[in-house]
Protein backbone atom coordinates (compact mmCIF):
# COMPACT_ATOMS: atom_id res chain seq x y z
CA UNK A 1 0.00 0.00 0.00
CA UNK A 2 2.78 2.43 0.97
CA UNK A 3 4.69 1.80 -2.26
CA UNK A 4 1.56 2.33 -4.36
CA UNK A 5 0.74 5.60 -2.60
CA UNK A 6 4.28 6.93 -3.02
CA UNK A 7 4.28 5.94 -6.70
CA UNK A 8 1.16 8.04 -7.23
CA UNK A 9 2.31 10.98 -5.13
CA UNK A 10 5.83 11.04 -6.61
CA UNK A 11 5.39 10.05 -10.29
CA UNK A 12 8.45 12.06 -11.36
CA UNK A 13 10.84 10.20 -9.12
CA UNK A 14 13.61 8.48 -11.11
CA UNK A 15 13.53 4.70 -11.41
CA UNK A 16 16.42 4.17 -9.02
CA UNK A 17 14.65 6.17 -6.28
CA UNK A 18 11.42 4.18 -6.73
CA UNK A 19 13.50 1.00 -6.54
CA UNK A 20 15.25 2.18 -3.37
CA UNK A 21 11.93 3.04 -1.71
CA UNK A 22 10.32 -0.29 -2.61
CA UNK A 23 13.39 -2.23 -1.48
CA UNK A 24 13.35 -0.42 1.87
CA UNK A 25 9.68 -1.26 2.43
CA UNK A 26 10.32 -4.83 1.22
CA UNK A 27 13.14 -5.24 3.75
CA UNK A 28 10.89 -4.08 6.62
CA UNK A 29 8.10 -6.38 5.49
CA UNK A 30 10.50 -9.33 5.23
CA UNK A 31 11.58 -8.80 8.85
CA UNK A 32 7.91 -8.67 9.88
CA UNK A 33 7.08 -11.90 8.00
CA UNK A 34 10.11 -13.61 9.53
CA UNK A 35 8.90 -12.59 12.98
CA UNK A 36 5.26 -13.66 12.46
CA UNK A 37 5.39 -16.59 10.02
CA UNK A 38 8.97 -17.73 9.77
CA UNK A 39 10.42 -18.06 6.29
CA UNK A 40 8.29 -16.38 3.56
CA UNK A 41 8.90 -19.46 1.38
CA UNK A 42 7.58 -21.79 4.10
CA UNK A 43 5.08 -19.77 6.14
CA UNK A 44 3.65 -21.28 9.34
CA UNK A 45 0.00 -20.18 9.47
CA UNK A 46 -2.23 -20.76 12.51
CA UNK A 47 -3.91 -24.17 12.43
CA UNK A 48 -7.27 -22.70 13.47
CA UNK A 49 -8.65 -20.33 10.83
CA UNK A 50 -9.70 -17.04 12.38
CA UNK A 51 -9.17 -13.31 11.88
CA UNK A 52 -5.50 -13.60 12.71
CA UNK A 53 -5.02 -16.28 10.06
CA UNK A 54 -6.73 -14.06 7.48
CA UNK A 55 -4.30 -11.21 8.14
CA UNK A 56 -1.35 -13.62 8.05
CA UNK A 57 -2.42 -14.64 4.55
CA UNK A 58 -2.76 -10.97 3.57
CA UNK A 59 0.73 -10.18 4.86
CA UNK A 60 2.26 -13.17 3.05
CA UNK A 61 0.49 -12.25 -0.23
CA UNK A 62 1.63 -8.64 0.20
CA UNK A 63 5.20 -9.84 0.63
CA UNK A 64 5.05 -11.68 -2.70
CA UNK A 65 3.46 -8.69 -4.47
CA UNK A 66 6.07 -6.33 -3.09
CA UNK A 67 8.83 -8.76 -4.10
CA UNK A 68 7.38 -8.69 -7.61
CA UNK A 69 7.30 -4.85 -7.59
CA UNK A 70 10.97 -4.73 -6.55
CA UNK A 71 11.90 -7.22 -9.29
CA UNK A 72 9.97 -5.24 -11.93
CA UNK A 73 11.66 -1.98 -10.86
CA UNK A 74 15.05 -3.66 -11.06
CA UNK A 75 14.27 -5.03 -14.54
CA UNK A 76 13.14 -1.64 -15.81
CA UNK A 77 16.26 -0.02 -14.43
CA UNK A 78 18.54 -2.57 -16.08
CA UNK A 79 16.76 -3.03 -19.41
CA UNK A 80 15.32 0.44 -20.05
CA UNK A 81 17.41 3.32 -18.81
CA UNK A 82 15.67 6.36 -17.40
CA UNK A 83 14.00 8.86 -19.80
CA UNK A 84 13.98 6.43 -22.72
CA UNK A 85 10.85 6.55 -24.96
CA UNK A 86 8.01 4.14 -24.34
CA UNK A 87 8.63 2.03 -27.43
CA UNK A 88 11.99 0.82 -26.06
CA UNK A 89 10.33 -0.84 -23.04
CA UNK A 90 8.95 -3.89 -24.85
CA UNK A 91 11.50 -6.22 -23.32
CA UNK A 92 10.98 -4.88 -19.80
CA UNK A 93 7.19 -5.16 -20.20
CA UNK A 94 7.58 -8.81 -21.21
CA UNK A 95 9.75 -9.56 -18.20
CA UNK A 96 7.32 -7.67 -15.95
CA UNK A 97 4.50 -9.86 -17.27
CA UNK A 98 6.49 -13.01 -16.61
CA UNK A 99 7.22 -11.83 -13.05
CA UNK A 100 3.53 -11.10 -12.48
CA UNK A 101 2.51 -14.59 -13.63
CA UNK A 102 5.19 -16.22 -11.46
CA UNK A 103 4.04 -14.13 -8.47
CA UNK A 104 0.41 -15.18 -8.99
CA UNK A 105 1.43 -18.85 -9.08
CA UNK A 106 3.56 -18.38 -5.94
CA UNK A 107 0.63 -16.84 -4.05
CA UNK A 108 -1.63 -19.72 -5.10
CA UNK A 109 0.97 -22.27 -3.99
CA UNK A 110 2.48 -20.72 -0.83
CA UNK A 111 -0.35 -18.57 0.50
CA UNK A 112 -3.47 -20.51 -0.50
CA UNK A 113 -1.75 -23.90 -0.30
CA UNK A 114 -3.17 -25.08 -3.64
CA UNK A 115 -0.84 -27.39 -5.61
CA UNK A 116 -0.01 -25.79 -8.96
CA UNK A 117 1.21 -28.90 -10.84
CA UNK A 118 -2.22 -29.60 -12.30
CA UNK A 119 -2.75 -25.91 -13.01
CA UNK A 120 0.52 -25.74 -14.94
CA UNK A 121 -0.43 -28.80 -16.99
CA UNK A 122 -3.82 -27.29 -17.83
CA UNK A 123 -2.28 -23.93 -18.68
CA UNK A 124 0.13 -25.65 -21.06
CA UNK A 125 -2.78 -27.03 -23.06
CA UNK A 126 -4.46 -23.64 -23.05
CA UNK A 127 -1.22 -22.00 -24.19
CA UNK A 128 -0.98 -24.37 -27.18
CA UNK A 129 -4.56 -23.61 -28.23
CA UNK A 130 -4.05 -19.86 -27.88
CA UNK A 131 -0.73 -20.04 -29.70
CA UNK A 132 -2.34 -21.70 -32.72
CA UNK A 133 -5.21 -19.20 -32.73
CA UNK A 134 -2.98 -16.14 -32.30
CA UNK A 135 0.12 -17.20 -34.20
CA UNK A 136 0.16 -14.10 -36.45
CA UNK A 137 -0.31 -11.75 -33.53
CA UNK A 138 2.31 -13.59 -31.49
CA UNK A 139 4.71 -13.38 -34.44
CA UNK A 140 4.25 -9.61 -34.43
CA UNK A 141 4.71 -9.46 -30.66
CA UNK A 142 7.92 -11.51 -30.59
CA UNK A 143 9.24 -9.55 -33.59
CA UNK A 144 8.53 -6.40 -31.58
CA UNK A 145 10.53 -7.89 -28.73
CA UNK A 146 13.43 -8.56 -31.11
CA UNK A 147 13.22 -4.97 -32.38
CA UNK A 148 13.22 -3.71 -28.80
CA UNK A 149 16.35 -5.69 -27.99
CA UNK A 150 18.30 -5.10 -31.20
CA UNK A 151 17.03 -1.54 -31.79
CA UNK A 152 17.87 -1.16 -35.50
CA UNK A 153 15.71 1.98 -35.45
CA UNK A 154 13.87 4.17 -32.96
CA UNK A 155 11.34 6.98 -32.90
CA UNK A 156 12.48 9.94 -35.03
CA UNK A 157 14.68 7.92 -37.40
CA UNK A 158 14.19 8.21 -41.14
CA UNK A 159 13.60 4.64 -42.30
CA UNK A 160 13.32 3.03 -45.72
CA UNK A 161 11.41 -0.26 -45.76
CA UNK A 162 11.56 -2.75 -48.60
CA UNK A 163 8.48 -2.22 -50.72
CA UNK A 164 8.83 1.53 -51.21
CA UNK A 165 7.79 2.89 -47.80
CA UNK A 166 10.00 5.67 -46.45
CA UNK A 167 9.42 8.12 -43.63
CA UNK A 168 10.06 8.98 -40.00
CA UNK A 169 9.32 6.42 -37.30
CA UNK A 170 6.83 7.83 -34.80
CA UNK A 171 6.10 4.82 -32.58
CA UNK A 172 7.11 1.20 -32.07
CA UNK A 173 4.42 -0.83 -30.27
CA UNK A 174 4.14 -4.48 -29.31
CA UNK A 175 2.52 -5.34 -32.61
CA UNK A 176 3.54 -2.75 -35.23
CA UNK A 177 5.78 0.12 -36.26
CA UNK A 178 4.21 3.46 -37.23
CA UNK A 179 5.90 5.51 -39.98
CA UNK A 180 4.92 8.97 -41.24
CA UNK A 181 5.48 9.02 -45.00
CA UNK A 182 6.45 12.01 -47.12
CA UNK A 183 2.79 12.60 -48.00
CA UNK A 184 1.81 12.94 -44.33
CA UNK A 185 0.17 9.51 -44.10
CA UNK A 186 0.71 6.99 -41.29
CA UNK A 187 1.95 3.60 -42.46
CA UNK A 188 1.30 0.87 -39.86
CA UNK A 189 3.62 -2.06 -40.58
CA UNK A 190 3.41 -5.32 -38.55
CA UNK A 191 6.61 -6.07 -36.69
CA UNK A 192 6.77 -9.54 -38.29
CA UNK A 193 7.04 -7.81 -41.69
CA UNK A 194 9.68 -5.40 -40.34
CA UNK A 195 11.71 -8.34 -39.03
CA UNK A 196 11.82 -9.97 -42.50
CA UNK A 197 12.13 -6.86 -44.70
CA UNK A 198 15.28 -5.10 -45.77
CA UNK A 199 15.65 -1.83 -43.88
CA UNK A 200 17.82 1.24 -44.45
CA UNK A 201 18.10 3.60 -41.49
CA UNK A 202 18.97 6.90 -43.12
CA UNK A 203 19.53 8.59 -39.74
CA UNK A 204 22.46 6.36 -38.76
CA UNK A 205 25.34 6.61 -38.21
CA UNK A 206 24.95 10.34 -39.04
CA UNK A 207 21.93 12.29 -40.31
CA UNK A 208 23.76 13.64 -43.38
CA UNK A 209 22.61 12.27 -46.72
CA UNK A 210 24.34 11.96 -50.06
CA UNK A 211 22.70 11.90 -53.46
CA UNK A 212 23.75 12.07 -57.10
CA UNK A 213 22.39 13.43 -60.35
CA UNK A 214 23.25 11.85 -63.70
CA UNK A 215 23.43 13.99 -66.84
CA UNK A 216 24.14 12.91 -70.44
CA UNK A 217 25.71 15.68 -72.52
CA UNK A 218 26.79 16.38 -76.08
CA UNK A 219 29.84 14.15 -76.80
CA UNK A 220 31.41 16.83 -79.01
CA UNK A 221 32.14 18.95 -75.93
CA UNK A 222 35.42 18.02 -74.17
CA UNK A 223 34.72 16.14 -70.91
CA UNK A 224 37.03 18.45 -68.95
CA UNK A 225 34.93 21.46 -69.95
CA UNK A 226 31.66 19.73 -69.10
CA UNK A 227 32.96 18.59 -65.70
CA UNK A 228 34.14 22.11 -64.91
CA UNK A 229 30.70 23.54 -65.72
CA UNK A 230 28.91 20.87 -63.65
CA UNK A 231 31.25 21.41 -60.69
CA UNK A 232 30.57 25.14 -60.84
CA UNK A 233 26.82 24.50 -60.91
CA UNK A 234 27.09 22.18 -57.90
CA UNK A 235 28.91 24.85 -55.88
CA UNK A 236 26.13 27.35 -56.56
CA UNK A 237 23.61 25.32 -54.50
CA UNK A 238 23.41 26.72 -50.98
CA UNK A 239 21.94 23.61 -49.35
CA UNK A 240 24.89 21.34 -50.16
CA UNK A 241 27.59 20.72 -47.55
CA UNK A 242 31.07 22.11 -48.04
CA UNK A 243 32.49 18.92 -46.48
CA UNK A 244 32.33 16.54 -48.23
CA UNK A 245 32.45 18.86 -51.21
CA UNK A 246 30.33 18.16 -54.32
CA UNK A 247 32.17 16.08 -56.90
CA UNK A 248 31.74 15.40 -60.62
CA UNK A 249 32.86 12.33 -62.57
CA UNK A 250 32.43 11.01 -66.09
CA UNK A 251 30.74 7.63 -65.65
CA UNK A 252 30.31 6.32 -69.18
CA UNK A 253 30.56 6.73 -72.94
CA UNK A 254 27.42 5.94 -74.91
CA UNK A 255 26.35 6.35 -78.55
CA UNK A 256 24.10 9.26 -77.60
CA UNK A 257 26.66 11.12 -75.47
CA UNK A 258 28.89 11.20 -72.40
CA UNK A 259 27.30 10.54 -69.03
CA UNK A 260 28.33 12.51 -65.94
CA UNK A 261 27.45 12.06 -62.27
CA UNK A 262 27.24 14.95 -59.80
CA UNK A 263 27.45 13.77 -56.17
CA UNK A 264 26.64 16.03 -53.23
CA UNK A 265 25.67 15.86 -49.55
CA UNK A 266 23.11 17.68 -47.40
CA UNK A 267 22.78 18.09 -43.64
CA UNK A 268 19.59 16.02 -43.28
CA UNK A 269 17.15 13.95 -45.27
CA UNK A 270 14.51 16.69 -45.03
CA UNK A 271 16.66 18.87 -47.30
CA UNK A 272 17.27 16.21 -49.93
CA UNK A 273 14.31 16.91 -52.21
CA UNK A 274 14.82 20.68 -52.16
CA UNK A 275 18.55 20.34 -52.74
CA UNK A 276 18.01 17.99 -55.69
CA UNK A 277 15.54 20.38 -57.29
CA UNK A 278 17.93 23.32 -56.87
CA UNK A 279 20.82 21.23 -58.15
CA UNK A 280 18.96 20.32 -61.36
CA UNK A 281 17.91 23.94 -61.83
CA UNK A 282 21.48 25.22 -61.47
CA UNK A 283 22.88 22.54 -63.77
CA UNK A 284 20.36 23.53 -66.45
CA UNK A 285 21.18 27.23 -66.03
CA UNK A 286 24.95 26.78 -66.20
CA UNK A 287 24.80 24.45 -69.21
CA UNK A 288 22.42 26.75 -71.08
CA UNK A 289 24.56 29.85 -70.66
CA UNK A 290 27.73 27.89 -71.43
CA UNK A 291 26.21 26.67 -74.70
CA UNK A 292 26.35 22.95 -73.81
CA UNK A 293 23.44 20.81 -75.04
CA UNK A 294 22.01 17.66 -73.55
CA UNK A 295 22.42 14.48 -75.57
CA UNK A 296 19.42 13.01 -77.39
CA UNK A 297 18.32 9.37 -77.34
CA UNK A 298 19.74 8.65 -80.79
CA UNK A 299 23.04 9.84 -82.18
CA UNK A 300 21.58 10.81 -85.58
CA UNK A 301 19.27 13.35 -83.90
CA UNK A 302 21.91 14.92 -81.69
CA UNK A 303 21.68 18.67 -81.26
CA UNK A 304 24.62 20.93 -82.04
CA UNK A 305 25.67 22.88 -78.99
CA UNK A 306 25.15 26.63 -79.50
CA UNK A 307 27.94 29.11 -78.79
CA UNK A 308 28.13 30.69 -75.32
CA UNK A 309 25.75 33.61 -74.81
CA UNK A 310 26.99 37.19 -75.13
CA UNK A 311 25.82 40.27 -73.20
CA UNK A 312 22.93 40.98 -75.60
CA UNK A 313 21.63 37.41 -75.23
CA UNK A 314 22.01 37.50 -71.44
CA UNK A 315 20.14 40.82 -71.24
CA UNK A 316 17.37 39.44 -73.45
CA UNK A 317 16.88 36.40 -71.19
CA UNK A 318 17.22 38.33 -67.93
CA UNK A 319 14.13 38.83 -65.76
CA UNK A 320 15.55 42.17 -64.62
CA UNK A 321 16.42 43.67 -68.01
CA UNK A 322 13.41 42.15 -69.76
CA UNK A 323 11.52 45.44 -69.33
CA UNK A 324 13.86 47.10 -71.83
CA UNK A 325 13.07 47.10 -75.51
CA UNK A 326 15.31 45.18 -77.86
CA UNK A 327 17.07 48.26 -79.24
CA UNK A 328 17.67 49.52 -75.70
CA UNK A 329 19.13 46.19 -74.64
CA UNK A 330 21.37 46.07 -77.72
CA UNK A 331 22.53 49.61 -77.01
CA UNK A 332 23.48 48.72 -73.45
CA UNK A 333 25.08 45.44 -74.53
CA UNK A 334 27.47 47.25 -76.85
CA UNK A 335 28.96 49.09 -73.86
CA UNK A 336 29.68 45.99 -71.75
CA UNK A 337 33.27 44.78 -71.40
CA UNK A 338 34.32 41.19 -70.73
CA UNK A 339 36.27 40.47 -67.56
CA UNK A 340 37.52 37.35 -65.72
CA UNK A 341 37.63 36.98 -61.93
CA UNK A 342 39.58 34.36 -60.00
CA UNK A 343 38.00 32.36 -57.18
CA UNK A 344 38.05 34.45 -54.00
CA UNK A 345 38.29 37.78 -55.83
CA UNK A 346 35.84 40.46 -54.66
CA UNK A 347 33.70 42.03 -57.36
CA UNK A 348 32.50 44.76 -55.00
CA UNK A 349 32.31 45.31 -51.24
CA UNK A 350 29.34 46.26 -49.09
CA UNK A 351 29.20 50.03 -48.57
CA UNK A 352 31.67 50.80 -51.38
CA UNK A 353 30.70 53.37 -54.06
CA UNK A 354 28.97 51.72 -57.00
CA UNK A 355 31.20 51.72 -60.08
CA UNK A 356 30.07 48.77 -62.21
CA UNK A 357 27.07 46.72 -63.15
CA UNK A 358 27.95 43.06 -63.72
CA UNK A 359 26.35 40.36 -65.88
CA UNK A 360 27.49 36.85 -64.97
CA UNK A 361 28.35 34.77 -68.03
CA UNK A 362 29.82 31.76 -66.18
CA UNK A 363 30.83 30.77 -62.67
CA UNK A 364 29.30 31.37 -59.23
CA UNK A 365 29.26 34.60 -57.19
CA UNK A 366 28.44 34.53 -53.47
CA UNK A 367 26.50 37.47 -51.99
CA UNK A 368 27.09 38.24 -48.31
CA UNK A 369 26.09 40.90 -45.79
CA UNK A 370 27.90 41.94 -42.65
CA UNK A 371 26.42 40.67 -39.39
CA UNK A 372 27.67 40.99 -35.80
CA UNK A 373 28.60 37.32 -35.94
CA UNK A 374 30.41 37.67 -39.28
CA UNK A 375 29.53 37.55 -42.99
CA UNK A 376 26.07 36.09 -43.67
CA UNK A 377 25.51 34.36 -47.01
CA UNK A 378 22.35 35.67 -48.67
CA UNK A 379 22.49 33.73 -51.92
CA UNK A 380 24.69 32.45 -54.71
CA UNK A 381 24.27 33.80 -58.22
CA UNK A 382 25.10 32.15 -61.52
CA UNK A 383 25.06 32.73 -65.27
CA UNK A 384 22.41 35.08 -66.59
CA UNK A 385 22.04 37.06 -63.34
CA UNK A 386 23.06 40.68 -62.82
CA UNK A 387 24.84 42.41 -59.92
CA UNK A 388 25.08 46.02 -58.83
CA UNK A 389 22.24 47.40 -60.97
CA UNK A 390 20.62 49.37 -58.13
CA UNK A 391 23.88 50.87 -56.90
CA UNK A 392 25.12 51.93 -60.32
CA UNK A 393 21.85 53.30 -61.70
CA UNK A 394 20.89 55.20 -58.51
CA UNK A 395 24.44 56.20 -57.51
CA UNK A 396 24.14 54.53 -54.07
CA UNK A 397 26.70 52.31 -52.30
CA UNK A 398 26.59 48.57 -52.82
CA UNK A 399 24.21 46.92 -50.33
CA UNK A 400 26.21 43.66 -50.08
CA UNK A 401 29.56 42.09 -50.89
CA UNK A 402 29.96 39.96 -54.03
CA UNK A 403 32.80 37.41 -54.08
CA UNK A 404 33.74 34.99 -56.85
CA UNK A 405 33.20 31.49 -55.44
CA UNK A 406 34.67 29.91 -58.59
CA UNK A 407 36.47 31.40 -61.59
CA UNK A 408 33.91 33.82 -63.02
CA UNK A 409 33.41 35.40 -66.41
CA UNK A 410 31.43 38.67 -66.24
CA UNK A 411 30.47 41.55 -68.49
CA UNK A 412 30.95 44.98 -66.85
CA UNK A 413 29.14 48.26 -67.44
CA UNK A 414 30.31 51.53 -65.82
CA UNK A 415 28.71 54.97 -65.33
CA UNK A 416 30.36 56.53 -68.35
CA UNK A 417 28.98 53.75 -70.55
CA UNK A 418 25.46 54.43 -69.24
CA UNK A 419 25.91 58.16 -69.92
CA UNK A 420 27.07 57.40 -73.45
CA UNK A 421 24.11 55.12 -74.05
CA UNK A 422 21.64 57.72 -72.73
CA UNK A 423 23.19 60.36 -74.98
CA UNK A 424 22.52 58.09 -77.96
CA UNK A 425 18.94 57.16 -76.93
CA UNK A 426 17.20 59.54 -74.52
CA UNK A 427 14.31 57.08 -73.97
CA UNK A 428 16.77 54.78 -72.24
CA UNK A 429 16.63 56.97 -69.09
CA UNK A 430 12.93 56.21 -68.57
CA UNK A 431 13.56 52.52 -69.17
CA UNK A 432 16.39 52.49 -66.61
CA UNK A 433 14.13 54.25 -64.10
CA UNK A 434 11.55 51.49 -64.46
CA UNK A 435 14.31 48.91 -64.28
CA UNK A 436 15.66 50.33 -61.02
CA UNK A 437 12.15 50.51 -59.55
CA UNK A 438 11.57 46.81 -60.30
CA UNK A 439 14.96 45.94 -58.81
CA UNK A 440 14.12 47.84 -55.63
CA UNK A 441 10.89 45.89 -55.24
CA UNK A 442 12.82 42.63 -55.52
CA UNK A 443 15.40 43.77 -52.95
CA UNK A 444 12.67 44.87 -50.54
CA UNK A 445 11.05 41.44 -50.82
CA UNK A 446 14.38 39.67 -50.26
CA UNK A 447 15.18 41.93 -47.29
CA UNK A 448 11.85 41.05 -45.67
CA UNK A 449 12.51 37.34 -46.21
CA UNK A 450 16.02 37.65 -44.71
CA UNK A 451 14.84 39.90 -41.84
CA UNK A 452 17.20 42.63 -42.96
CA UNK A 453 16.88 46.40 -42.76
CA UNK A 454 14.55 47.78 -45.44
CA UNK A 455 15.97 49.48 -48.49
CA UNK A 456 15.07 52.97 -49.68
CA UNK A 457 11.41 53.83 -50.22
CA UNK A 458 10.33 53.66 -53.90
CA UNK A 459 9.65 57.43 -54.15
CA UNK A 460 13.04 58.25 -52.62
CA UNK A 461 14.63 55.85 -55.10
CA UNK A 462 12.95 57.52 -58.07
CA UNK A 463 14.05 60.97 -56.84
CA UNK A 464 17.69 59.87 -56.47
CA UNK A 465 17.58 58.13 -59.82
CA UNK A 466 16.29 61.14 -61.69
CA UNK A 467 18.93 63.38 -60.14
CA UNK A 468 21.62 60.87 -61.11
CA UNK A 469 20.39 60.54 -64.70
CA UNK A 470 20.18 64.34 -64.95
CA UNK A 471 23.83 64.61 -63.91
CA UNK A 472 24.80 61.97 -66.46
CA UNK A 473 23.15 63.95 -69.25
CA UNK A 474 25.16 67.02 -68.35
Amino acid sequence: MATAVVARLRPKWPLWLHLLWRFSVFTILTILVQYLLGSPLHPQFSEIYNGTTFWEHIIEAGWWLLAAAVAVSLVRLLVVLEHRPRETQIMSDLLAGAIAIATLLAIVNFVLGVPIAGLLATSGVIAIVLGLALQNTLADVFSGIAVGIERPYQAGDLLWVEGGIEGHVTQVTWRSTHIVTGHGNIAVIPNSVMAKARLVNRSLPVPTRSDSVEITLDPSIPPEHCMEILATAAHSVLLTLATPAPSVSCTGIFPDGLRYSVTYSVASSDMLSTARSEMLSQIHRHLRYAGVSFALATADKRLTSPPPLGPADILAQSDLFGVLREQERDLLASHFHESWMDAGQILFAEGAPAEYLFLIASGVVEITRRRPTGPHVIRRMGPGESLGAIGLITDTPYAATATALTPVKVFRLDKSAIASAIATASDLALALEELAHRSQMVLARDAAAEDLHPQQAPEELRFRLRNFLRLLKH
